[in-house]
């Protein structure tokens, strides 16, 4: 029988209540029974995703794009539906004995891509390379956990710190490596529905895993092609060189709806599109200056301009799909005068110019025009992600303009890993560039993490989201619906984390 949170479901008052028993005893029949998966179909599936990962390491970034690519190579314990529903994963049962203790039972016939069966060493090491590694990008969705062991060769205990209902949501994030794994990962070898085949310039191959547990998955193989331009993507869906493509932009979305062969389908999302304003130098240390770039925004005007009106604008860095979302922390309404005013009193009647960065193949010009015009000159460093991304990690002092997702669905991934002052020890920080945080949220994120009352939980993420807003380090700017360009002939249910699965996806029945 599966045990799990059936303590804190009836107080827990986010989107997970009950999914995380029902749906789990649902989903798993406590049995390890997969459904049924069709033959592989002999046409490629042919993706074109917006980015390049950064790496196939997936304890050593955290990033949008690698984590949708990897999704496809590894598992977590645990995983999401589409609809943000916790399912089993490499974990098909768990108890929960006491509040601090978690027992979880390895699926039986799960195996790595060469073959090895999946034991509880191989769990542990991924545990502690995830938390230890010094350059782990995904420590903090760890910082609840005490300790772990392994009880056989296909059991592992968790032992938290506090009570910590939301365990097996962090634990989807954290994907399982054979032990001894080399560092960094290069050429992945996971436990996923498909398995790297081939690599090249700007893309990927994958080819089907025959014996994943779930059985062999539905395509034959599965090219990635990694194109940051929205025009080239669309392009390439009209003339069949793609099945699906990722971020259909606004001036493409028409000719995709009208088309014959393609359409679009849309979905929320939990992403967050947002400025970083590295506060520690100058013009940014000054709050006059951070005050003004906040009100100089139209963030209704950059949703009808930049997205095609396909949006929301943006009061906080949590969507309205994550739990700890503050319904009364609304967008800021644009003041000119008054972002003029703070701009001068600061010491730039004349205005200032800025660098901001942004990776390639998103298009700013309606953010930079309403920032002309309360005084501040914005040039644009347009870099490739590959490159942007180590240099958001470092720390580089970047003006940045990005998205950021709660991947967890939950508020604590932007606290414990964007927000709180950076602690290798501890894992909190581990996704924190800038130094964002102060005493006072630090003790709020760290507070919230030990509550095991959802309802003050809430109220503690609440004035967590309050206080980094009035820093102004992080201004939301607009969430967005995610557009997918998809031929007709295919499948695809666009999933609310953003994950593109291949083993999801099916051909249409001739």
């Amino acid at each position: 029988m599966i045990v799990a949170l059936r303590r804190f479901a009836s107080r827990w008052p986010g989107p997970f209540a009950g999914s995380l028993v029902v749906t789990v005893c649902l989903l798993a029949g406590c049995d390890g029974a997969a459904p049924p998966r069709p033959e592989a179909d002999e046409r490629p599936l042919r993706v074109a995703l917006h980015a390049e990962p950064t790496s196939l390491d997936p304890h050593l970034q955290s990033e949008s794009v690698a984590n949708s690519l990897l999704s496809n190579l590894y598992e977590g314990l645990t995983s999401f539906d589409g609809e943000m529903g916790l399912r089993p994963a490499l974990a098909e049962r768990w108890e929960s004995p006491d509040d601090l203790t978690w027992i979880l039972r390895i699926r039986r016939g799960a195996t790595f891509h060469d073959g090895r069966p999946v034991t509880a060493a191989d769990v542990v090491a991924s545990l502690e390379r995830a938390r230890d590694h010094p350059a782990s990008r995904v420590s903090a969705f760890l910082v609840a956990v005490d300790s772990w062991r392994a009880v056989d060769r296909s059991t592992v205990e968790l032992r938290t710190l506090r009570p910590y209902p939301i365990l097996l949501n962090k634990l989807a994030l954290i994907l399982i490596v054979p032990a001894g794994s080399p560092n960094p990962i290069v050429d992945p070898v996971g436990t996923g529905p498909y398995r790297l085949a081939t690599r090249g310039a700007g893309r990927l191959e994958l080819e089907p895993y025959a014996r994943h547990w779930a059985g062999p998955p539905p395509h034959v193989r599965v090219d990635f092609t990694f194109e940051p331009d929205s025009a080239r993507r669309a392009a390439g869906l009209l003339g069949g060189d793609f099945d699906l493509v990722t971020e259909v932009g606004p001036e493409e979305r028409a000719r995709v709806a009208a088309s014959e062969v393609a359409e679009l389908r849309e979905r929320d999302t939990l992403t967050v599109n947002y400025l970083q304003l590295p506060g520690d130098v100058p013009p940014f240390s000054d709050p006059r200056v951070r005050e003004a770039l906040d009100l100089a925004i139209d963030r209704r005007q950059l949703v009808a301009q930049m997205v095609g009106g396909v949006g929301s604008p943006a009061g906080q860095m949590v969507g309205p799909n994550v739990f700890g979302y503050v319904p009364g922390l609304v967008a800021t309404e644009r003041d000119l005068p008054r972002a003029r005013q703070l701009l001068a009193e600061a010491g730039y009647p004349n205005g200032v110019d800025l660098d901001l960065d942004l990776r390639a193949g998103r298009s700013l010009e309606p953010l930079v025009r309403q920032l002309a015009e309360a005084g501040f000159r914005v040039h644009l460093q347009i870099r490739r992600w590959s490159e942007l991304y180590p240099l958001l990690q470092s720390g580089a002092p970047l003006f940045y303009f990005g998205g950021w997702s709660c991947t967890s669905g939950d508020a604590s991934d932007l606290f414990d890993g964007k927000v709180h002052t950076r602690s290798p020890r501890s894992g909190y920080g581990s996704q924190q560039g800038r130094v964002l945080s102060t005493p006072l949220l630090d003790r709020l994120i760290e507070i919230a993490g030990s509550a095991s009352d959802m309802g003050e939980r809430r109220r503690l993420l609440e004035q967590a989201a309050r206080e980094l807003a009035a820093r102004r380090l992080l201004l939301p700017l607009f969430v967005a619906r995610t557009e997918y360009g998809v031929r007709r002939s295919l499948r695809f249910e666009p999933r609310l984390d953003g994950h593109v699965r291949a083993a999801e996806i099916r051909w249409r029945t001739p």
